[in-house]
């Protein structure tokens, strides 16, 4: 076998595999497999280090970040104390951020790595394109996404208050 025979194999299987785990992200539901190519030419990756920080609290929001590998903790800073609080943490799988995809506004949490942590970032100019390029994606992934916020906005909703 020829050495680009094996990179080519290689850089396939590498593909496959980032097509399946885009394939089990919610967002991404109802897009075939073959259409999640375009996805994935739409999205940048990233890797940061163990407390690294992705972005802080009151920067603009810009894109939308799904974790590959590693892990990510949400916190708050509380204006009138100055501490900060983690108030979630983001496993593999899992995706943060989504408001940015919808208006660039600052950012309500900062993140960081708390261990090495590989991510993939979808732009909002790169959604953007994608809907106007692949219409039928687009349209997914806008549905999606508002069935996820929808559902994060009823879960505070519904929340017990705490007394």
């Amino acid at each position: 076998m020829s050495l680009l025979n094996i990179l080519s194999h290689i850089y396939d299987e590498e593909i496959l595999a980032k097509l399946t785990f885009l394939k089990g992200i919610r967002l991404f539901e109802g897009i075939k497999k073959r259409q999640l190519i375009h996805v994935l030419e739409s999205l940048q990756e990233r890797t940061y280090l163990k407390g690294e920080t992705l972005f802080a609290q009151g920067d603009i929001g810009r894109a939308l970040f799904i974790v590959n590998s590693g892990r990510i903790a949400l916190s708050r800073l509380d204006p009138a104390t100055q501490k900060s609080t983690v108030i979630a943490e983001v496993h593999r799988g899992e995706f943060f951020g989504e408001m940015a995809l919808l208006e660039e506004m600052p950012r309500t949490a900062t993140a960081h790595a708390t261990e090495d942590t590989k991510v993939f970032m979808l732009f909002k100019i790169k959604l953007e394109s994608l809907l106007f390029a692949r219409p039928a994606i687009g349209v997914v992934i806008a549905a999606q996404l508002a069935k996820i916020l929808s559902a994060r906005l009823r879960a505070i909703i519904e929340k017990p208050s705490e007394e």
